[in-house]
Formats: structure tokens, sequence, C-alpha cells
């Protein structure tokens, strides 16, 4: 089994058509989505769905601070699997899911306290193996801004040693992976991953360079 793990759309549909084809042509039929679906327009979510059932992809997906509270009501509606602030069994796996973003400097939609995204976390319900599907990185873990401060979230970091990965995204620059945590940048940029589970490999790609 693999799974396409995407972040960061920010409404850049092409981007996110090519890496969905792509997907599918090496048979890849799951998908992680770590966020920032949309660029502030709630109806976007719509065409999101549309591309990823076009595509029979079985979707698990949280939001991110860029998307705006219609958009989470349109994506816990949809049918996309919304995991923000819940524990799903897939297989041996449990996911588990953290939406949007601790506080930023730009009053985005969807930003919480710390304390708030603790609170998203005391439902979960570990299994076996646990994977995280988060926008924010954990602070201090793939989380360094262009300007070289850390902006990732510490509710997260808290909680790092109860799962065998993390996929997530937000700092759009610190795309990367580090110990169990994967930052897979923008799709934006035409940037995502993928997780070979029967190797247990990470690879980070470019739509634009496969």
């Amino acid at each position: 089994m693999k799974v396409v793990v995407i972040s960061d759309v920010h409404s850049s549909f092409e981007n996110l058509e090519k890496i969905l084809k792509f997907a599918r042509l090496e048979g890849i039929r799951h998908c992680f989505v770590c966020g920032d679906i949309t660029h502030f327009a709630s109806n976007d979510i719509l065409r999101f769905e549309s591309l990823i059932d076009e595509h029979s992809m079985e979707c698990f997906a949280v939001h991110g601070n860029c998307d705006p509270p219609r958009a989470i009501e349109l994506l816990n509606e949809s049918d996309v699997i919304f995991i923000h602030g819940k524990s799903y069994d897939l297989g041996d796996l449990t996911l588990h899911g953290v939406g949007g973003s601790n506080y930023t400097p730009f009053n985005t939609p969807s930003e919480y306290s710390e304390e708030e995204i603790r609170d998203f976390t005391k439902n979960f319900e570990y299994g076996d193996r646990n994977i995280l599907i988060s926008h924010c990185p954990p602070y201090g873990i793939l989380d360094t801004t262009y300007s070289g401060v850390s902006a990732g979230c510490t509710a997260l970091r808290e909680i790092v040693s109860n799962f065998d990965l993390i996929f997530c995204g937000h700092i759009h620059e610190a795309r990367g992976r580090e110990s169990k945590v994967t930052n897979s940048g923008a799709v934006l940029s035409g940037n995502f991953a993928v997780w070979d589970l029967s190797k247990n490999r990470v690879k980070l790609m470019n739509i634009f360079k496969v």
C-alpha cells in the first residue's frame, strides 16, 4: 500500500490534479491531506471534493489555518473523511487529525491557542501503529520560517512520542523529513510526498520533476 501526502494546496487545483493523476497511474488509492486546501475561498472545497472523487481516492483530511469555518463545514459534509480532533482505524493503522494552526502574525481564519489544540487531542484513541495528520508541525521540527523563527505547535511537540509518523505542512519553506516527521511542502509549488508502507519509506517529490 502507498499513500500520497499533500498539504497547502491553496486552491492550486491544476497542480493538485497533476499530482492525483500521477498517484492514480502509480496505483495509489489513499490520500492524506494536511490542510490549507483553500486560499480563503470556502466553496473551493467543492472543487477539491470533485477532484478526489474523480480520481477515486480514499482521502483523510484536516483543515489548515487558511481554510475558513464554512470550508471546514463543507469538508466535514463531503465524501472526504475529515479527522480533525478524531481517531480513525485504517487497517492496522490508527490515524489521528489536528487541523488549523497555533497563532500566527497574519490573523488567518482557523488559528487556535495551544490549549485549544491540546483539547483537540484529548479524545484520541491510540492503536498499535499511530499516524498524525496535522497542518502545523510540532514546535522545533521542520517549522523554521524564512526569518529563522520556529513557528510550530508546542502542544503537538508535547505528544510527538505518541506517534510512529507525523505528516504536516503549514511552513512551506520547511519542507523535509526529520526523524518521524515529514513536512510534505506546498502543492502550490508542486510538492507532495509518497509513503510506501511496505518499505516504511517516505519520499519527497515534486510533480514537475517526476
